[in-house]
Order: structure tokens, then sequence, then C-alpha cells
């Protein structure tokens, strides 16, 4: 009869829960649509006063910020330095380095009591309808786990110095393209200034020599050969024009606008050149030392595996209190608990070899950073004894090709030379300046990648790594 009535009461206490959450067939009926094609509501049938969805931001919203917005007048260094800050890429690796320091500090926390509570309450005996609450409250803190926590904490430390030098990276990395779009602008438009003074000077040239020739005194052949030479020049400023307007896009897309007073500071980029050997160059750039913290941190989590298959003690207290109409008795309880798995499997082994591989890639991937580190400096600084001898010589050049300009006008006029000499000479000079300010500006290039490569760069602009 008892158990009668005890699974009478169950099937009433679940009608009841039933109940709770019944449906109103009769709304259900009149809402049903006529006709079976109806379409689901839209966001556009909501009603007006229905409560707002909480929704996340849209691509739009997004990347409503993504775009540069930076002074270049403000100052070389003060325009290059908030272009950096408010570069996207180093934000995120702001968010990176954040991220890896919280890491840290809950994976410390573990060292810490832990505390939870659980509150119990129902029905403990049908048949006697006995019900009762119960709070349940534990304490437990890690005495001794054969190093598994240590060793997990520092390969969170280290990953926190990947992280510091994973920013400095990009932060050079970025000021790298930054400064070469820079000076990509100034050398176009000093080609673009270059050209368009030598058409000045060619123009009047081309057309006095196609007036003599109309004449019948001139040469056709000359007049020919010199509307070629200044044909290729057009070509030239044409080709000139786009690419600078490519390197203004570049500008733009770097800083938001174009410089129109400010100019790019050679002679702070030359002084701030470190001096010291290649190798020691090679092994301080923040690109191989985020590698290398990385290493640290994969060779400190496969210590933390290892640890893993140690014993562990834990304090623990627990203290269990009944209410209500609860028959439970108390219970309080403080000691030690020892715990170790004593067999996972191939689980263990097979996770260290993991760990073990990812720690030798990484050490692979260091060795190979740092090849690449040490060419880039090797090739800069290459490039900058090259491009120092090549600058010479297009001076020199220059100033052959503008004494030979002044001859060929003086004879000129006593009919010792042509025009068409004087035009070819005239090209020619146009041709050794741009070379001139194409090797000025691939030194410039090579300063800069030095200063990248090493980390010096965004030193030199004054930018600090948070926390750093």
């Amino acid at each position: 009869m008892a158990s009668a009535r005890g699974y009478l009461l169950i099937a009433t206490s679940m009608l009841a829960l039933a109940g709770c959450q019944a449906t109103n067939f009769a709304d259900v009926k009149e809402n049903i649509p006529l006709n079976s094609g109806a379409t689901k509501q839209t966001d556009l049938d909501v009603p007006e006063n229905a409560p707002a969805k909480a929704s996340l931001p849209s691509v739009s919203d997004l990347i409503g910020t993504a775009s540069a917005n930076v002074n270049p007048d403000a100052g070389f260094i003060t325009a290059l330095r908030t272009a950096i800050k408010n570069d996207p890429s180093v934000i995120a690796a702001s968010h990176e380095l954040a991220a890896r320091r919280a890491a840290v500090r809950s994976t410390a926390s573990g060292k810490d009591f832990n505390f939870d509570a659980t509150v119990l309450g129902g029905i403990e005996d049908v048949t006697d309808k006995t019900a009762g609450v119960a709070t349940i409250l534990r304490a437990n803190r890690i005495v001794f786990d054969g190093g598994q926590l240590d060793a997990k904490i520092e390969a969170d430390n280290f990953a926190v110095k990947a992280a510091v030098s994973a920013l400095q990276a990009r932060q050079n990395e970025r000021g790298l393209r930054l400064i070469n779009s820079w000076i990509e602008l100034e050398s176009y438009r000093a080609l673009q200034g270059l050209i368009d003074s030598r058409l000045a000077i060619l123009d009047p040239l081309l057309l006095q020599l196609e007036k003599v020739a109309q004449s019948g005194l001139g040469d056709v052949s000359q007049v020919a050969s010199a509307q070629r030479t200044v044909s290729l020049i057009r070509v030239t400023q044409t080709d000139v024009a786009e690419k600078l307007a490519l390197a203004e896009v570049a500008f733009k897309n770097g800083f938001g606008g174009l410089p129109s007073k400010v100019v790019y500071d050679a002679n702070l980029i030359s002084k701030s050149l470190p001096s010291a050997s290649v190798n020691k160059l090679a092994e301080r750039a923040p690109a191989l030392l985020a590698e290398y913290y990385a290493y640290r941190s994969a060779e400190a989590n496969v210590v933390a595996l290892e640890a893993s298959d140690n014993f562990n003690v834990a304090f623990e207290a627990k203290l269990q209190r009944p209410f209500a109409d609860s028959t439970y008795d108390s219970d309080e309880s403080v000691g030690l608990v020892l715990t170790k798995k004593f067999y996972r499997g191939d689980q263990l082994a097979a996770r260290v070899e993991n760990a073990e591989a990812a720690a030798a890639a990484q050490a692979d991937r260091m060795r190979s950073i740092y090849r690449e580190g040490e060419q880039a400096i090797n090739s800069a600084r290459q490039m900058i004894k090259s491009m120092d001898a090549a600058v010479q010589l297009a001076l020199k050049n220059a100033q052959i090709t503008r004494d030979e300009i002044d001859y060929l006008r003086k004879q000129l006029v006593i009919g010792g030379s042509t025009l068409e000499s004087v035009l070819s000479a005239e090209a020619r000079l146009y041709d050794a300046e741009a070379k001139e300010i194409g090797f000025i500006a691939e030194r410039r290039k090579a300063e800069v990648t030095i200063l990248a490569s090493t980390g010096e760069l965004a030193r030199m602009i004054g930018l600090d790594t948070p926390g750093n």
C-alpha cells in the first residue's frame, strides 16, 4: 500500500510539474496560419513593444575604426609613433600579451585555497514523505603535485615573455613598412619634380629644332632622334606618375593623410644604426627572442606533463549540514588526500611525445629565424656600402653631364654642336639624377631594415612594451 502511495505521489508530482508549462491549445489553434505557405517571422515583423535583443557588433562596427588617422605634419617621430600605436595588428599583439599575463594569474591561483559550496534539496524518502535541504562546503589546496603546477606557471611566464618579444617584433615590422612608404613617397615626389623640370627644358629645345627642320635648314633625322628622346622621357614621366600615385595610396593607408611640411629624417635614422657585430645584433632581435621564449615555454610544458604521472597530495576539508526535516546527520572531515593515476593507456606517453616534438619544432623555428635575421642584417649592411659607392658614381656622372651640357650649349651658339646633341645630353642628365634618387632610397631602406631587424626602431621612436 505504501508503495502504491509512493507511485501515486510521483505521478502527481510529474503532472504538477508538467502543468506548470502547459500550453493553451486553444490559443495555438487560433494562431495557426491558414495558409500553409506562410513565411517565418523576420526581424521586420517584431512588435514595437518587444524587448530589444542584445546584439554583437557587426562587421561595419568592427572595421569602423580600422582606418588610420594620423597627422604626418605633427613631426616625423610623433607621426610614426602614433601610427604604430594605432595599428590594428600592434593592438592585437598587445591584447595577446594581456591574455598571456591573465593566464599566468589563473595558473598561479592553483596554489591558493579553493572553496566551493553545494546546496541540495529534495525528497529523501518518497514513501515516508521525508524531504529536506543540505549544504555542503568544501575547501582544498594542493600540497604536493610533483612540480606539475610550478612547471605550468613557468610555461605561462615564458609565454608572456614570448608575447612581449612578439609585440616588439610587430612594432618594428610595422614601423619598417611605414618608413618604407615614407621613403618611396619622397623618392617618387623627387622623381616627379625632376622629370617635370627636364621636360620644361627639353620641350622648348624640341620646338626650336622642329622649326629649324621645317625651314629646310635642319636635318630631319636629327629631329626624329630628338623626338624619340623626348618620347622616352614622357613614357618615363607616365610611369613615375603611376608609381607616385601608388606610393600616396600606401602612405595614406598607414597614416591617413599625406605630409605637406614634414620630411623624412634621414640623419636621425643614420645616427641610430647599431655598430655591434652581426651575431650580437641577430641574437637580440625581438623575432628571435619570441621564438626562444616560446621554445622555453614548450619545454616547460613537457616537464609539466611528465610531472602529472607523480602522486598528488592535497589538503581537503568538508562540512555538510542538513536543514529542515532532513534525517541525515552532519558530516565534517579534514585531512590529506593522496591521488595517483596508475593506468591511462598510452595517453600520457603520447602527450609527452607530442609536447617534445612541439618543443623541437620550436627550436628549429628559432634557428631559422636566426639565419633569416643574420642574412637580413648582412644584406642591408652590404647594400649600404654598395649604395654609397653608387651614389658617388651617380653624382660624378651627373656633374660630368652638366659640364657637357654647358659646353654643348656654348658650341650651339657658334654652330659647333646641334640641338639634338643638347637634347640627348639633357636626357642623360635626367637618367643620372634619377639613379641618384633611387640609390639614396635603397640605402635608406637598408638602414631601416637593420633598425627593424634588431628591434632598435621601436626604441628609437620611444615605443615601450606595456609592463616591460
